[in-house]
């Protein structure tokens, strides 16, 4: 008689629990390097206003500033592309406050980027667990004579990675253009744009004689309704220069765009040229009066002009 030692075999429900505890170790493992491969984008600011303060006379206006902090709480970097549109969910790439074209421009050394091929698209890299600063300006990028006022339209800027999948919920974005009163004036021998002539600081009449007539030209241009002002140091009159006991004066005529100028007093009047940088030109025409019997000499005045936006 003999005997055989046989080897228990192991039983299905411990080998079926064996394969369970495999399963869920290699489910844990694949969880742990995907989310190591995240990038996770955090706004650390909230809804931003972009101003431009708008002189339209000016040479090259002020950009308005949009700083927009982000952090990156991944572990991945974020390769973020930024764009905007308005409150219709409309791509705002050219914008148009008041008449002026305005555009978004990346601010030079900020680390951000235009889009090679997407116009008004902008990229940002920000590595993992980086606090950063997404730098953009609002230019100016067609110039107009805007009236006086506010301007502003709601945009919404939006955070999206490489594949178009938005990463941050929109943010709010208030784009404003401040075109504070503005008037300027221009005195010029002859009519032309602003810049094109010479300016005009004294009217000569030369040898005294009655009815004698000087033109000049008032070149006016504002943002809003002005009001030009003349006045006449010595009331419409010219005075001796060189002093004398019973000096005598020789008086003269004004006309401004054929209307008759009082220099007794202050005069005023309201002018609203085109906004355009040409803005209006206005002849002015002064007449010598009766010259009989004055002194000899060298005879003047002094007018002062003034132009300022109500």
């Amino acid at each position: 008689m003999s005997a055989r030692s046989r080897r228990p075999r192991p039983s299905l429900e411990r080998r079926g629990a064996g394969i369970g505890a495999g399963l869920g170790l290699a489910l844990a493992l694949l969880a742990s390097a995907t989310a190591a491969q995240t990038c996770d984008p955090v706004l650390t600011e909230g809804s931003q206003v972009v101003r431009i303060i708008y002189n339209p006379f000016a040479v090259g206006p002020s950009p308005g500033a949009l700083d927009l902090g982000l952090e990156n709480r991944g572990e991945a970097p974020c390769d973020l592309r930024l764009s905007f549109t308005d409150a219709a969910d409309v791509e705002a790439t050219d914008i148009t406050l008041g008449g002026v074209g305005i555009r978004f421009r990346p601010r030079e050394s900020s680390g951000v980027q235009a889009a090679d091929v997407q116009k008004g698209v902008f990229q940002y890299l920000l590595a993992p667990g980086v606090r950063g600063v997404a730098q953009l300006d609002a230019v100016v990028v067609h110039e107009a004579v805007a009236d006086a006022g506010e301007y502003g339209v709601d945009l919404r800027l939006l955070v999206k990675d490489v594949d178009g999948r938005i990463l941050i919920a929109p943010i709010p974005v208030r784009l404003t253009l401040q075109s504070t009163p503005r008037a300027q004036l221009n005195l010029a021998g002859a009519a032309g744009a602003f810049g094109a002539g010479s300016s005009v600081e004294v009217v000569d009449f030369g040898e005294a004689a009655t009815g004698a007539t000087r033109r000049i030209y008032v070149q006016v241009r504002a943002n809003a309704l002005s009001t030009l002002s003349i006045k006449s140091e010595h009331g419409g009159v010219m005075h001796r220069v060189e002093q004398v006991e019973n000096a005598t004066v020789v008086p003269y005529g004004l006309e401004l765009d054929g209307q008759s100028v009082d220099l007794s007093a202050p005069w005023e009047r309201e002018v609203d040229p085109p906004r355009t940088l040409a803005g209006v030109s206005l002849p002015m025409i002064f007449t010598l009066g009766e010259i009989k019997g004055q002194m000899g000499g060298r005879y003047e005045d002094v007018i002062t002009l003034d132009v300022y936006p109500k």
